[in-house]
């Protein structure tokens, strides 16, 4: 069997050294972790941007990579890349012999569609992530009639929980039938790990951490996150924000306004991030809407406690994390507060969170369970 992946921007991660000045985010994280581990059962090609400092052309493990010119800028980078690879498969999927086409984001899947309408191969998508608030009318209209229409056209859609699965027929009313609940695969014990010169070097030592690790973007909720961590009002805390993207400048103007310059840290874009979850006391994801954050996986890796925004996450209130309401400053606040005050409860919560990800999150049993939809979807066309 052979697999086109088609929507990540970037692979391996890494690849872009400057040449994008928007960094990668969980789709790429997701592709790269699964990739090697399902070319172990199938043949595996990608199709991803070309960077400097990066081949056209080469074979990395058992992945086949293909990598495509691209226009930069915030509004260009993605329709540009995708509508480069739709006509690259165009001849890949004849002449590599592809079975089955696998698409991630909206629209790599419009042109997976097109693309599986032309060649008779069957489409399976993946969301990685719904919302369409973040943007401006009429374009937030345009992408909420596109994700209704294009996905349940898709022989199968994979989601990383029910939540978020629920969350897609509520937010588009729609009830699917072709959907597959998969959670994320990842190096599990890689986040196992005990760093105690971070602190020293970020000159945080006897301080309790806060941290978020992401791309800094609209649906991320930062602000949200910002505003809570004010309401803290605790000298004893800081904040970490480990990642980069376009909203960077508007929050260092909001940690300005809420007088938080001595206790926010924007570490940048970092590779390292089992650094920081090793030294996290609890970590919070803010966000509007989500898939399945990468970086939520990772922390309860780490054995973190977490605050998490109810947007169907696959989180259990008080067992695995905290759930809070979405958009809400206050709740966030006092998710934090309860964890930085109950240490007993963190260090519960987060062996409860390890647990969870060592009985559902290895690459191999994300792998298995995508062979099974492949099969599926192979034996039904």
């Amino acid at each position: 069997m052979k697999v086109l992946i088609l929507g990540s921007k970037e692979y391996p991660m890494g690849t872009n050294q400057g040449d994008d000045p928007i960094p990668s985010g969980g789709m790429e994280t997701y592709v790269q972790d699964l990739a090697p581990e399902l070319s172990k059962h199938c043949k595996v090609v990608i199709i991803t941007r070309k960077f400097k400092r990066t081949k056209r052309y080469e074979i990395l493990g058992n992945v086949e990579v293909y990598r495509v010119p691209w226009i930069k800028g915030k509004y260009f980078r993605n329709p540009s890349f995708n509508f480069v690879s739709f006509f690259v498969s165009l001849v890949l999927i004849p002449s590599k012999g592809i079975d089955i086409i696998y698409s991630h984001g909206l629209i790599s899947t419009v042109f997976g569609l097109i693309l599986s309408r032309i060649w008779g191969k069957p489409l399976i998508g993946r969301p990685a992530g719904f919302s369409t608030s973040q943007y401006p009318f009429p374009v937030n209209k345009i992408l909420w009639r596109l994700n209704r229409l294009v996905f349940p056209k898709c022989k199968k859609i994979v989601f990383h929980s029910e939540g978020e699965l629920k969350g897609f027929e509520r937010e588009f009313g729609v009830k699917l039938r072709n959907g597959a609940v998969i959670l994320t695969g990842f190096p599990v014990d890689k986040f196992l790990v005990k760093d105690k010169g971070l602190k020293r070097e970020l000159g945080i030592k006897g301080k309790k951490i806060v941290t978020f690790v992401g791309r800094f973007v609209p649906v991320k909720g930062i602000p949200y996150l910002l505003e809570a961590f004010a309401l803290l009002k605790r000298k004893d805390t800081v904040l970490l924000l480990v990642g980069d993207g376009p909203e960077k400048e508007n929050l260092k103007k909001l940690v300005e306004r809420l007088g938080l310059k001595d206790k926010v840290i924007f570490t940048g874009f970092r590779l390292d991030t089992e650094r920081f979850y090793s030294v996290t006391d609890v970590f919070v994801i803010s966000s509007e809407s989500e898939g399945l954050p990468t970086s939520l996986l990772e922390a309860m890796a780490a054995k973190n406690a977490c605050v998490v925004t109810d947007i169907g996450l696959p989180v259990k209130n008080m067992e695995t994390g905290i759930v809070v309401p979405p958009k809400n400053p206050e709740a966030i606040a006092e998710g934090i507060r309860i964890l930085l005050e109950n240490p007993k409860l963190r260090e519960k919560i987060g062996k409860k969170a390890r647990e969870f990800v060592e009985r559902n999150c290895y690459p191999w049993i994300a792998a298995k369970k995508h062979m099974e939809v492949f099969r599926e979807v192979s034996a039904e066309s």
